[in-house]
């Protein structure tokens, strides 16, 4: 395969880190989509002595991964923690795996970083494994307490989109928004860019039904869309039409290494019962499928919006989840979908209105929608 200039100056410069074993144990490979990050990280793979591993935050992008040539890619949670169940509660917990497959491996790469927060971060390091970071500094910032890794300045940055990429349309779509130009209505391949007054309500309907995530920018309009979301698949809790009930989407708003939940992780719930003003739910990682199912409890406020009313030390105790059929483009970072549905609010941000469109529009590994 021929390589560009810059892509040939880049994997010389990983090279020279790999050979030198006394250099930092973490690499900063940076781009812009459609670089080449990912094919540059395959070809450096081939050279590496010893196993190579593959990890992303979520499950879809570690299918996305795999589906780009990277074999056995993973969640970083499956890579290093390990499932412990207390014999006399039932109780399951995460620990660190000290056999993980990652104590051997020659090279870990770590693709979509926005989202690994330091104690993550810093779970991965104790392995001592040389770890390959990949990351999109054109994105939206990471949210408080998130982006170890991206925080920091890179030790290459690739800005050449090549050729073959270009001529993807999620590409070329977040080209038009990172080069000032931003999308214009029509089509980019099988992707479309649409003007909310064009659309009727039974065709937003379809759309929202056919997608696989609803990306927006506003709490506010995330709390409508999940409501409208539930109504249209006919979910509502026996007590309260609010309460989440079984076959809900989930996701997770704060982490708790014990019990093996990240912020961002989506889930769905396999059983829910209120108790007191909280929900006992079972939930299924959609991150990991087959996993162990974890018991979580939610005060019901999460599912209301009125969790900003809740005592700090009640929210210390319980665990933190909210609906997740629609989530805003900060929470969709570090994942990738097959086909969603993203409404433009990115006027909102104002400095970060160009990040945010073009974080929300490279969140689609096959074809995307935007209603501006």
């Amino acid at each position: 395969m021929s390589w560009s200039p810059q892509q040939d100056a880049a994997l010389k410069a990983v090279r020279q880190w790999l050979a030198d074993r006394s250099g930092p144990q973490v690499f900063r490979l940076f781009g812009f989509a459609g670089t080449g990050k990912t094919t540059l990280a395959r070809e450096l793979a081939a050279c590496v002595t010893g196993h190579v591993l593959y990890a992303t935050f979520t499950g879809k992008a570690a299918l996305v991964l795999r589906k780009k040539g990277c074999d056995d890619a993973s969640t970083i949670h499956s890579l290093i923690y390990k499932p412990i169940e207390d014999e006399l509660t039932g109780h399951t917990e995460f620990k660190l795996n000290p056999d993980s497959a990652l104590s051997m491996a020659g090279l870990l790469i770590v693709d979509e970083v926005s989202m690994v927060g330091e104690d993550l971060a810093v779970d991965l390091l104790s392995f001592g494994t040389r770890i390959l970071v990949l990351g999109d500094p054109e994105q939206l910032p990471p949210v408080k307490g998130e982006g170890y890794f991206i925080n920091a300045k890179a030790d290459v940055m690739l800005t050449e989109v090549h050729r073959q990429a270009a001529d993807n349309p999620i590409i070329r779509m977040s080209m038009d928004i990172r080069e000032g130009r931003g999308l214009q209505l029509g089509t980019y391949g099988q992707s479309q860019v649409l003007a909310r007054s064009a659309i009727s309500k039974e065709a937003l309907r379809e759309m929202v039904l056919e997608s696989d995530q609803l990306i927006c920018g506003m709490n506010k309009t995330r709390q409508a869309f999940n409501e409208r979301i539930r109504e249209l698949k006919g979910l509502a809790g026996r007590l309260d039409t609010r309460h989440p009930v079984a076959g809900e989407r989930l996701i997770c708003l704060r982490n708790n290494k014990t019990k093996g939940l990240f912020n961002g992780g989506m889930w769905e719930v396999s059983s829910s019962h209120e108790r007191h003003g909280r929900l006992e739910m079972l939930l299924a990682s959609l991150d990991e499928p087959g996993s162990v199912p974890v018991d979580v409890v939610v005060p019901e406020e999460f599912f209301f919006g009125t969790e900003q009313g809740l005592d700090w030390r009640e929210r210390r105790k319980n665990d933190e989840f909210t609906f997740g059929w629609a989530i805003t483009c900060h929470k969709s970072q570090g994942s990738q979908y097959d086909y969603p549905l993203v409404f433009d609010e990115s006027s909102v941000f104002r400095e970060d209105a160009r990040k945010w469109l073009y974080t929300a529009v490279t969140r689609a590994a096959d074809r995307i929608t935007v209603i501006v």
